[in-house]
């Protein structure tokens, strides 16, 4: 396969797994994906620290809510570990062509939006009736 049929299916792929970034160069795509990822992560650092709260705000089980805390921190700390591994793992598969840093990004983006939701679903929604403390955050980038 030719580098520029390469390029054209890593293209398609980060394309088809992306929010529409608009740029004439690497450069300009990278920044606005980057750009996006700190939207992301500033939106998963609003969810994370309303269940955090929400988790606290339990005085029914002092011993339970610091439990639960615990691993909620836990998991988040280990959450944040997977993707730098995962996002890394993806950037090295395409080490060889200037897409990489796009692909890593996106893949950056992909997993904190679904994270997100997560946290919401895990954490901020109820079994009942009661409306969730936070609006359903969005599963997936835009097409």
């Amino acid at each position: 396969m030719s580098v520029s049929a390469i390029f054209a299916a890593a293209s398609v792929a980060a394309a088809a797994h992306s929010p529409p970034c608009p740029g004439d160069s690497t450069m300009e795509i990278n920044n606005c994906l980057a750009a996006q990822l700190d939207a992301a992560n500033a939106v998963l650092k609003r969810y994370v620290a309303t269940a955090r709260a929400r988790i606290s705000s339990d005085t029914s089980d002092a011993a339970a809510t610091r439990t639960t805390l615990a691993a909620f921190d836990k998991a988040e700390a280990l959450w944040g570990q997977y993707r730098e591994a995962e996002c890394d793992a993806v950037y090295d598969n395409w080490i060889g062509g200037t897409i990489r840093n796009a692909m890593s990004l996106t893949c950056q983006i992909d997993l904190t939006m679904r994270h997100t939701h997560n946290v919401w679903a895990n954490w901020l929604t109820f079994m009942d009736s009661t409306p969730p403390v936070l609006p359903e955050p969005p599963k997936e980038p835009p097409p």
